[in-house]
């Protein structure tokens, strides 16, 4: 571990490493090492704790490492020094990676017969789907699975776009009490501020299936569920992209206008909205791509869409029949990848 000077303030590195030893990173603390004090004596009973919980407690011993090294490099926080933490974070890895093995109980299977057989199979339907087929009179035609598939991915495409359409239309006007550079000169604008950024992450960190089933619960199954679920998850999503593009612009046009006698609406409409409009519609179109892969998962679980008749041919094993499916799903998802880059291209 290389140490290197980083401040000309010392104290007493023998009390240093005796409280560090006591509370681990409390000796970091009394040197002036915050951040990874405070690292220490959070993670550590942490980390303990859950491996613990998991009955791993031979890794828990193991964080001993941790400890010992939090008690040196306490004494030499407090000469003034900062030594590399590249050593203790690599252990805390492994020790972590170790640990999801254990937990997940993770192996690479022995395959048998009857496993590479199957794999065989379904590796040749996905090669050869049922995609095609000859009339009587010997001409190439789409097969009856091909048109039975194009109306869900179809429908599938419309959900991800009304979903996307709905996130977005609460997402606009809730990313302007998102973004800090607007919101930060009062302490009610602050608290709105913080609401706003918390509904954001909550909405995010839920996962779009779960709303599904609550949705599915609510209305029944079918798109509208699927498209609710897209909706609120996207308002979640979008507003986050959409509150950091507005913090991102640039001040000047702001400064000039509100210079003018403009009222704070005049300021946001013709010195914010033309800034952020290009990066509000690339972001959205990159949303409306990533619904369409969503709304594959969610039609799974009941939310229509393609995703259930996959679901349907996949329980019956019939892999030709899904692999008209899944290629149906990858030609749409390219082609929208390709287009949605060109015009953010153009835009940004």
């Amino acid at each position: 571990m290389i140490a290197k000077q980083t401040k000309t303030e010392t104290r007493n590195a023998v009390l240093a490493a005796v409280l560090s030893a006591v509370v681990p990173g409390l000796g970091h603390i009394y040197a002036g090492s915050w951040r990874r004090g405070l690292t220490l004596t959070l993670g550590l009973p942490v980390q303990a704790v859950l491996f613990h919980g998991v009955d791993l407690d031979s890794l828990a011993y193991c964080l001993l490492l941790i400890y010992l090294w939090n008690i040196v490099d306490a004494a030499v926080a407090a000469k003034g020094r900062t030594a590399s933490a590249a050593i203790p974070v690599l252990i805390v890895v492994v020790l972590n990676l170790a640990a999801s093995t254990q937990v997940t109980q993770f192996h690479i299977p022995q395959l048998g017969p009857q496993q590479r057989g199957a794999m065989s199979e379904i590796g040749g339907s996905v090669a050869k789907p049922d995609l095609l087929t000859r009339t009587a009179a010997g001409h190439l035609t789409w097969s009856e699975t091909a048109r039975t598939a194009a109306r869900p991915m179809i429908e599938t495409i419309y959900l991800a776009l009304l979903g996307t359409g709905l996130s977005l239309l609460l997402a606009i006007p809730l990313s302007f009490f998102g973004a800090r550079n607007l919101m930060w000169s009062s302490p009610v604008l602050k608290a709105l501020y913080g609401l706003t950024r918390g509904l954001f992450t909550v909405l995010r960190s839920v996962e779009v299936l779960v709303f599904a089933l609550i949705a599915i619960a609510a209305v029944g199954v079918g798109p509208l569920a699927g498209v609710i679920a897209l909706a609120v998850h996207g308002v979640g999503a979008l507003g986050k992209l959409y509150s950091e593009s507005i913090e991102s612009i640039e001040h000047g046009p702001i400064e000039a206008i509100r210079s003018t006698g403009a009222n704070e609406f005049q300021v946001v409409l013709y010195g914010v909205v033309p800034q952020v409009v290009p990066q509000f519609i690339a972001f959205t179109l990159y949303r409306w791509d990533i619904n369409v892969r969503m709304a594959t998962v969610i039609g799974m679980v009941g939310g229509g869409g393609i995703g259930a008749l996959l679901f349907q041919e996949m329980q019956l094993y019939q892999w030709q029949q899904a692999a008209v499916a899944i290629w149906m799903i990858a030609g749409v998802v390219m082609l929208m990848d390709y287009a949605s880059a060109v015009i953010r291209e153009k835009l940004i």
